[in-house]
Protein backbone atom coordinates (compact mmCIF):
# COMPACT_ATOMS: atom_id res chain seq x y z
CA UNK A 1 0.00 0.00 0.00
CA UNK A 2 1.34 3.40 -0.90
CA UNK A 3 1.69 6.14 1.66
CA UNK A 4 -0.88 8.17 -0.26
CA UNK A 5 -3.44 5.33 -0.22
CA UNK A 6 -2.86 4.76 3.49
CA UNK A 7 -3.36 8.47 4.17
CA UNK A 8 -6.58 8.49 2.11
CA UNK A 9 -7.96 5.43 3.88
CA UNK A 10 -7.12 6.80 7.33
CA UNK A 11 -8.69 10.16 6.44
CA UNK A 12 -11.81 8.36 5.19
CA UNK A 13 -12.06 6.32 8.41
CA UNK A 14 -11.72 9.51 10.44
CA UNK A 15 -14.45 11.21 8.43
CA UNK A 16 -16.79 8.28 9.00
CA UNK A 17 -16.12 8.29 12.75
CA UNK A 18 -16.84 12.02 12.97
CA UNK A 19 -19.91 11.70 10.74
CA UNK A 20 -21.42 9.05 12.98
CA UNK A 21 -20.73 11.08 16.13
CA UNK A 22 -22.55 13.98 14.48
CA UNK A 23 -25.48 11.71 13.68
CA UNK A 24 -25.55 10.45 17.24
CA UNK A 25 -25.41 13.97 18.67
CA UNK A 26 -28.31 15.04 16.46
CA UNK A 27 -30.41 12.11 17.62
CA UNK A 28 -29.81 11.43 21.31
CA UNK A 29 -28.91 14.80 22.86
CA UNK A 30 -31.81 16.93 21.59
CA UNK A 31 -34.36 14.37 22.75
CA UNK A 32 -32.80 14.13 26.20
CA UNK A 33 -32.67 17.93 26.47
CA UNK A 34 -36.33 18.19 25.52
CA UNK A 35 -37.35 16.08 28.52
CA UNK A 36 -34.94 17.50 31.12
CA UNK A 37 -36.57 19.33 34.04
CA UNK A 38 -40.03 19.43 32.49
CA UNK A 39 -43.37 18.08 33.60
CA UNK A 40 -46.04 17.78 30.95
CA UNK A 41 -49.62 18.67 31.75
CA UNK A 42 -52.63 16.41 31.56
CA UNK A 43 -53.70 15.61 27.99
CA UNK A 44 -50.26 16.25 26.48
CA UNK A 45 -48.91 13.55 24.16
CA UNK A 46 -45.62 13.56 26.09
CA UNK A 47 -45.10 11.71 29.36
CA UNK A 48 -41.50 11.19 30.52
CA UNK A 49 -38.21 10.42 28.81
CA UNK A 50 -38.35 6.92 30.22
CA UNK A 51 -41.90 6.26 29.01
CA UNK A 52 -41.71 7.98 25.63
CA UNK A 53 -38.16 7.08 24.60
CA UNK A 54 -36.39 4.49 26.69
CA UNK A 55 -39.36 2.13 26.72
CA UNK A 56 -38.82 1.56 22.98
CA UNK A 57 -35.44 -0.19 23.22
CA UNK A 58 -32.79 -1.03 25.85
CA UNK A 59 -30.14 0.87 23.84
CA UNK A 60 -30.53 4.65 24.13
CA UNK A 61 -29.51 5.32 20.52
CA UNK A 62 -31.91 2.69 19.17
CA UNK A 63 -34.68 3.97 21.44
CA UNK A 64 -34.13 7.51 20.21
CA UNK A 65 -34.30 6.41 16.57
CA UNK A 66 -37.56 4.57 17.19
CA UNK A 67 -38.94 7.60 19.02
CA UNK A 68 -38.07 9.85 16.07
CA UNK A 69 -39.66 7.40 13.64
CA UNK A 70 -42.74 6.22 15.52
CA UNK A 71 -43.63 8.99 17.95
CA UNK A 72 -42.39 12.23 16.36
CA UNK A 73 -42.56 10.98 12.74
CA UNK A 74 -39.43 13.02 11.99
CA UNK A 75 -37.84 10.13 10.08
CA UNK A 76 -39.22 7.13 8.24
CA UNK A 77 -38.17 3.49 8.03
CA UNK A 78 -35.79 4.15 5.12
CA UNK A 79 -34.10 6.93 7.09
CA UNK A 80 -33.71 4.64 10.10
CA UNK A 81 -32.13 1.97 7.89
CA UNK A 82 -29.63 4.47 6.45
CA UNK A 83 -28.56 5.56 9.93
CA UNK A 84 -28.20 1.94 11.02
CA UNK A 85 -26.08 1.18 7.94
CA UNK A 86 -23.81 4.13 8.74
CA UNK A 87 -23.55 2.90 12.33
CA UNK A 88 -22.60 -0.59 11.15
CA UNK A 89 -19.98 0.83 8.76
CA UNK A 90 -18.59 3.05 11.50
CA UNK A 91 -18.37 0.13 13.92
CA UNK A 92 -16.60 -2.03 11.34
CA UNK A 93 -14.04 0.70 10.74
CA UNK A 94 -13.59 1.59 14.40
CA UNK A 95 -13.23 -1.97 15.64
CA UNK A 96 -11.40 -3.55 12.70
CA UNK A 97 -9.31 -0.74 11.25
CA UNK A 98 -5.96 -2.56 11.35
CA UNK A 99 -7.49 -5.46 9.41
CA UNK A 100 -9.44 -3.36 6.91
CA UNK A 101 -7.22 -0.32 6.34
CA UNK A 102 -5.71 -1.75 3.15
CA UNK A 103 -9.06 -2.72 1.62
CA UNK A 104 -11.32 0.29 2.15
CA UNK A 105 -13.31 0.95 -1.00
CA UNK A 106 -14.61 4.47 -0.63
CA UNK A 107 -16.74 4.14 -3.81
CA UNK A 108 -18.69 1.35 -2.17
CA UNK A 109 -19.99 3.70 0.55
CA UNK A 110 -20.82 6.88 -1.37
CA UNK A 111 -24.47 5.90 -1.79
CA UNK A 112 -24.73 5.23 1.95
CA UNK A 113 -23.24 8.65 2.67
CA UNK A 114 -25.70 10.29 0.28
CA UNK A 115 -28.60 8.55 2.05
CA UNK A 116 -27.21 9.62 5.41
CA UNK A 117 -26.87 13.15 4.10
CA UNK A 118 -30.58 13.25 3.28
CA UNK A 119 -31.53 11.91 6.72
CA UNK A 120 -29.28 14.34 8.52
CA UNK A 121 -30.66 17.28 6.60
CA UNK A 122 -34.14 16.09 7.52
CA UNK A 123 -33.22 15.81 11.21
CA UNK A 124 -31.35 19.10 11.23
CA UNK A 125 -34.18 20.90 9.51
CA UNK A 126 -36.76 19.31 11.83
CA UNK A 127 -34.78 20.26 14.92
CA UNK A 128 -34.27 23.89 13.83
CA UNK A 129 -37.96 24.21 13.08
CA UNK A 130 -38.94 22.69 16.44
CA UNK A 131 -36.52 24.95 18.33
CA UNK A 132 -37.08 28.20 16.44
CA UNK A 133 -39.51 27.94 13.56
CA UNK A 134 -42.47 26.81 15.60
CA UNK A 135 -42.26 30.05 17.62
CA UNK A 136 -45.05 32.33 16.34
CA UNK A 137 -42.61 35.23 16.38
CA UNK A 138 -40.69 33.65 13.50
CA UNK A 139 -43.56 32.24 11.45
CA UNK A 140 -44.44 35.41 9.57
CA UNK A 141 -40.87 36.42 8.69
CA UNK A 142 -40.83 34.94 5.18
CA UNK A 143 -38.27 32.30 6.16
CA UNK A 144 -38.23 29.14 4.05
CA UNK A 145 -38.02 26.66 6.91
CA UNK A 146 -37.66 23.78 4.46
CA UNK A 147 -34.11 24.89 3.62
CA UNK A 148 -32.70 25.77 7.05
CA UNK A 149 -29.63 23.78 8.16
CA UNK A 150 -28.24 23.35 11.66
CA UNK A 151 -24.55 23.54 12.57
CA UNK A 152 -24.09 19.77 12.90
CA UNK A 153 -25.49 19.25 9.43
CA UNK A 154 -23.24 21.95 7.97
CA UNK A 155 -20.23 20.12 9.42
CA UNK A 156 -21.50 16.81 8.01
CA UNK A 157 -21.85 18.45 4.57
CA UNK A 158 -18.23 19.53 4.81
CA UNK A 159 -17.15 16.00 5.76
CA UNK A 160 -19.13 14.53 2.86
CA UNK A 161 -17.37 16.88 0.44
CA UNK A 162 -13.97 15.78 1.79
CA UNK A 163 -14.92 12.11 1.36
CA UNK A 164 -15.98 12.76 -2.22
CA UNK A 165 -12.64 14.48 -2.86
CA UNK A 166 -10.85 11.45 -1.38
CA UNK A 167 -12.88 9.16 -3.60
CA UNK A 168 -12.03 11.26 -6.65
CA UNK A 169 -8.31 11.23 -5.76
CA UNK A 170 -8.44 7.46 -5.25
CA UNK A 171 -10.06 7.04 -8.66
CA UNK A 172 -7.36 9.19 -10.28
CA UNK A 173 -4.56 7.24 -8.58
CA UNK A 174 -5.88 3.86 -9.69
CA UNK A 175 -6.57 4.93 -13.29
Amino acid sequence: MTEEKLTQNLAYAGFILVAFELVKSMIVSPIKLFYIDITFGEGMPFKTYEQDVLSRHKNQFEASLLYLRDFMEAIDAEDLTAIQELRKHRNELAHNLPKTIKNIEINKYLQLLDKTNKVLFKLSNYRIYMEIGSDPEFQDKGIDWGTIKGSEYLLFEEILEKVKILQYETTLNTA
